[in-house]
């Protein structure tokens, strides 16, 4: 059975959303951490836990962009 570079456009399209939307998530957990710091309303445990969900985020979109930017690729050797 052959790709279909319909599907594959579609899939890379959500892969590429959700990228955007980690890259989003990090961007407002950075701004929460400065906010938080800014007042010095939180202990210091929570901007460690922060960082490491930002880290997360970060990585992950960098993952799916990628991942996005390959099934792109290939659905434009299907076709």
């Amino acid at each position: 059975m052959p790709a279909d570079s319909t599907a594959l456009l579609a899939h890379a399209h959500t892969l590429g959303a959700d990228a955007d939307a980690l890259a989003e998530c990090a961007v407002r957990l950075r701004d929460l951490a400065a906010r938080l710091r800014a007042h010095d309303a939180a202990p210091p445990w929570l901007y460690e836990t922060m960082n490491a969900h930002i880290t997360a985020c970060v990585v992950a979109s960098t993952d799916l962009a990628e991942a996005a930017a390959r099934m792109r690729n290939y659905a434009d050797l299907v076709r």
